[in-house]
């Protein structure tokens, strides 16, 4: 048991940054900035999720259907935890990147296997209480149930993750032995997520009210009962605090877990072996040399590496997902139901103006650039030793944010424009702020990501998710992007003004920055 704590502890260490943090010389500057970062970004999320638990339970109680509000939240979870598994199975329990360092150590082979899956479970019950935790005290605040209840909840809550892993592994192993014998098999992962996310999205505006909210959500949760049968046995067992239920759901949950573990521990070699394998055409022809500048070069090799990377694209391009999707609806949605959908009043004529500051919160989600200097990793002295210049080298990665998100900013702009027939003036403010976003996020996760790499990782989960430079700027933009919205309720000033005016503020701040990495960045990056 002491060897699998070490290694899942050693795993912990490169996924959350904290051996870099602790070999790094600027220990003393880093964790500080990291611990907050991380601390405030868990605490963001669970007032998000309360916040949706007591509104969705207040919804339930007046229709008279509170007791199925446990049981969605649960399914909910489960959903979410097998969607975001099933991106983490390769680079986590299989084809990870130290697999032959790994399997080199005096360690049993059972034990690697354990660690790994240990590692995912810890992952998963991490999101678990950020979504359960919360509906849990909602709950309690809607119903005020027996102190029992509680208890009942934190022990359910435990298992909760075990069958919902195991469903994602199962699937995610499949994917990646498939698709290790094809070349786009990331394009086929991405596909399939993206469909999983529209759907919800859709699904989400569709439900236009509380009264078809609820009706949805119950017909849902009684479809969930029919196929998922410990959705049901949770239900009886928080609500009904039935023993058996209990007891069935917590022995499942251990059984399937401990059959999933031995079945991997037998193939766990095989199948690293198929995932790890190369294959090459036999047709290969030698054709054309190409040329072409170094900027444009660096460029290709950035788009390749960003859409090589399925966890890359989901963590950062949903924002011009959401943003094309609502642009979509406002062709056949009002600016009532609209609004009713994001939760914000019409406000007559500046109506526009609030898509402008909805569509910079799309824009300052799609931040490519906080993670890609940590993505070379170990290959970074190759950039470094090439006869390249540092400020191409930093251009190319700020090109490929701003190809990512400028065009969907103009194109959209004008769906919007059409849908929602709004004024000129507005179809200029939606263009001008997101714009500016783009460039101050570009810059800014670029700025970051010098001051806070991560070189020497083995799974790119702990750089594109939940690293030091990630967090920070996830957190730092998702306040910014909401900062005009706050200016707009809390000062009596127009909105066109307060969002002109923070697009200039945007711009002056992003030409500092862009100048500090100019004439600084150079050293900063020789000495990474």
């Amino acid at each position: 048991m002491r060897e699998i704590w070490l290694l899942t502890k050693v795993q912990l260490g490169t996924t959350f940054d904290f051996n870099i943090s602790q070999k790094s010389r600027n220990i003393k500057k880093r964790s500080p900035f990291f611990i907050v970062g991380v601390s405030a970004l868990l605490l963001l999320l669970a007032g998000i999720s309360f916040f949706y638990s007591f509104m969705l339970g207040s919804n339930f109680k007046l229709l008279g259907t509170i007791e199925i509000l446990p049981e969605f939240m649960m399914a909910i979870t489960c959903l979410i935890t097998i969607i975001t598994t099933v991106n983490k199975v390769k680079g986590t329990l299989f084809g990870f990147k130290d697999y032959d360092f790994v399997m080199s150590l005096p360690v049993a082979t059972s034990k690697i296997v354990a660690s790994r899956l240990l590692l995912l479970y810890l992952l998963n019950i991490l999101f678990t209480s950020i979504v359960m935790v919360p509906n849990t005290i909602a709950y309690g605040i809607l119903v005020k149930p027996s102190p029992i209840f509680y208890i009942i909840s934190i022990v359910m809550m435990l298992f909760i993750p075990l069958v919902p892993m195991i469903i994602a592994m199962i699937i995610g192993t499949v994917i990646a032995v498939v698709a290790s014998r094809f070349r786009h098999s990331n394009l086929v992962n991405l596909i399939i997520v993206t469909a999983f996310f529209v759907l919800y999205m859709v699904f989400t505006f569709t439900a236009d009210s509380a009264e078809k909210m609820g009706e949805i959500t119950t017909a849902i949760t009684n479809q969930v009962d029919n196929m998922y049968l410990l959705a049901r046995m949770f239900h009886q067992a928080v609500c009904e605090y039935d023993i058996i239920s209990i007891v069935l759901f917590v022995g499942i949950s251990l059984g399937v877990f401990v059959l999933f573990s031995l079945m991997v521990g037998v193939k766990f070699k095989s199948i690293n072996t198929k995932i790890l394998s190369n294959f090459t055409r036999g047709n290969y022809k030698v054709g054309s040399l190409k040329q072409s500048t170094p900027f444009k070069a660096l460029l290709i090799k950035e788009a390749k590496r960003y859409f090589s990377s399925t966890l890359y694209v989901l963590n950062t391009g949903f924002g011009i997902v959401i943003m094309f999707l609502g642009s979509v609806a406002s062709l056949f949605l009002s600016k009532e139901t609209l609004a009713e959908i994001i939760n914000v009043p019409v406000l007559g004529s500046e109506f526009g103006q609030i898509i402008a500051i909805m569509f910079g919160f799309c824009v300052a989600m799609t931040n490519v650039t906080a993670c890609s200097i940590s993505l070379e990793g170990r290959n970074l002295w190759i950039l470094k030793e090439s006869p390249l210049r540092t400020k191409t080298i930093f251009n190319s990665k700020i090109a490929l944010n701003l190809i990512l998100t400028v065009p969907a900013v103009i194109i959209n702009s004008i769906i919007v424009f059409i849908g929602l027939h709004l004024s000129l003036l507005d179809l200029f403010m939606i263009i001008l702020l997101p714009t500016a976003f783009a460039f101050f996020i570009s810059i800014f996760g670029l700025l970051i990501n010098l001051k806070m790499p991560n070189l020497n990782w083995t799974s790119e989960v702990s750089v594109i998710k939940q690293s030091g430079a990630t967090t920070v700027a996830v957190l730092f933009n998702m306040f910014i992007s909401f900062l005009p919205f706050i200016l707009m309720f809390a000062l009596n000033i127009r909105p066109a003004v307060i969002n002109g005016a923070m697009a200039l503020v945007l711009i002056i701040l992003s030409s500092i920055m862009y100048g500090y990495i100019n004439t600084k960045g150079d050293k900063i990056f020789a000495q990474l």
